[in-house]
């Protein structure tokens, strides 16, 4: 049998609440006796002090001594006169017992018996007996009459507490009654607060249950603020950490393919741009061995062919073994503290000879003292790659500017040319090993697409970021950001 939560929730509420309930009616019942009983007593002790008082008065307006025989005339009388004045009924004894008025001795055995205050009393002492039958309570209080120090009499009153004990047992049966309703409402209050309680647990059990078959959709709403409501949000935060990583999985998997992907075409392209020039190579190399050197023209422009296709083979060659070593681990690099406007102003300067041929002119502004922790040969590599491409790319008699900033915490480098600009769907591609936007030939510019990638090869393993921003037939800006040490 599965008991439940709120099945055992609701059973300790109930034992507990009943044996409450239990203790405080045990408890109620013995304080209600004591009161009941001190009542009486109280009450005993005053009609004591109104029989002495009614006693004395009897006899002294009869003008009456205490007696033996003035009990024995007058106790009729006296029994009458003093018991309406306390209330209660008055029975005069002889000090052995028996009732003034008889003789019978059966009286006295039964007052004996039944009356156990008499026995005090004949002992010179007062006492009084409470006595509980069949739902009626009689107290029966017994004093002694003494003349000179002798016992002439006893003096018994007989008052009835049945009022007093049926007050006592209604004010008992209302807290019976009280309590059985308090404890059903107990019951019925602990049914909606334990299903209450338990109402985010059956809803995290059931969306335990649906995560477990694989549903991460799985909406909890409950905003208790208690130690329920802090497991409902730490659920719900697995929930979408398993989520999350799901989503990562998945993106990692695209992008595994199109690595996948870019890798095919980078083995297309590579075998493509391989293949051109040692078509020429053989080409060329097959028609100088036919025709020998009968035609040297023809043997000049041959040779002249195999001697460009071959540097320019050798060129690719290096170009993806600089791509393959670039990928490779981070030891490859030595890196040290070097002064990166320092290696901007050497790389303008040795391009400023090449752009000279097109009267184009490199022009920077270059904050001293801009330390990064690199690789000075890899980042010069990054200046004349990224130099070599904007005099390719410039117009004739423009002007190449380079910047170089600190920008808190990173150092800023800005390299803007004027020249024909490229295209907003090839600036998405620009830095992919061959590629090659459509209607430009970069065979003819002498490039063969390797430069920019191994440029962001390169600053991305400095820790840095290169972005490219162009406009058709305005120009083009690469901006790079490289962290920056602390000015020594």
């Amino acid at each position: 049998m599965k008991w439940t939560i709120q099945f055992k929730m609701v059973v300790l509420f109930s034992v507990i609440v009943f044996i409450g309930f239990s203790a405080l009616l045990i408890l109620s019942n013995r304080v209600a006796q004591e009161n009941m009983y001190r009542e009486v007593r109280e009450d005993m002790v005053q009609s004591k002090k109104n029989l002495d008082i009614a006693l004395n008065q009897y006899f002294l307006i009869h003008n009456k001594r205490i007696s033996k025989g003035s009990l024995e005339a007058g106790s009729r009388e006296l029994e009458e006169q003093i018991g309406s004045a306390v209330g209660g009924k008055i029975t005069l004894y002889r000090p052995d017992a028996s009732k003034y008025g008889t003789s019978t001795s059966e009286d006295k055995l039964a007052k004996q018996t039944v009356l156990p205050d008499l026995k005090e009393a004949m002992q010179s002492r007062i006492a009084y007996t409470t006595m509980v039958d069949q739902g009626r309570v009689m107290a029966s209080l017994s004093f002694p009459i003494q003349s000179d120090q002798q016992l002439v009499g006893i003096v018994q009153l007989e008052k009835d507490y049945t009022d007093l004990y049926r007050r006592n047992l209604r004010f008992q049966d209302t807290i019976k009654l009280f309590a059985a309703a308090i404890f059903v409402f107990v019951f019925i209050a602990s049914i909606f607060i334990s299903r209450k309680i338990t109402q985010p647990i059956r809803v995290l059990t059931k969306r335990s249950a649906e995560v477990a078959q694989g549903s991460l959709n799985a909406d909890i709403q409950i905003a208790t603020k208690d130690e329920i409501g802090e497991l409902a949000a730490s659920f719900t935060v697995m929930i979408d950490r398993v989520r999350e990583q799901i989503d990562v999985i998945e993106r990692e998997r695209d992008e595994v393919k199109q690595v996948q992907a870019r890798s095919k075409v980078f083995f297309d392209n590579v075998t493509h741009e391989l293949k051109t020039p040692l078509t020429t190579i053989l080409g060329y190399a097959q028609i100088l061995r036919d025709n020998g050197f009968t035609d040297p023209d023809f043997f000049d422009k041959g040779m002249n062919y195999i001697i460009k296709e071959s540097r320019r083979l050798n060129t690719m060659v290096a170009d993806i073994l600089e791509v393959s070593v670039s990928s490779a681990v981070i030891e490859n690099y030595r890196f040290s503290s070097v002064d990166v406007s320092e290696i901007i102003r050497e790389a303008c300067e040795d391009m400023s000879i090449k752009a000279g041929k097109y009267n184009i002119g490199i022009h920077y502004e270059l904050e001293e003292e801009l330390y990064v922790q690199g690789d000075r040969d890899k980042l010069k590599e990054v200046f004349l790659n990224l130099l070599d491409n904007s005099v390719k790319y410039s117009d004739v008699n423009s002007i190449i500017e380079v910047q170089a900033t600190r920008e808190q915490q990173f150092i800023a480098i800005l390299i803007r040319d004027r020249g024909e600009g490229i295209s907003e769907e090839a600036l998405n591609y620009v830095f992919e090993p061959f590629y090659q936007e459509k209607g430009v030939n970069r065979i003819e510019k002498g490039s063969a697409g390797l430069g920019l990638s191994i440029v962001k090869n390169i600053v991305e393993r400095h820790g840095g970021t290169v972005d490219m921003k162009s406009i058709m037939r305005e120009g083009t800006q690469v901006h790079i950001r490289l962290p920056g040490e602390r000015n020594t």
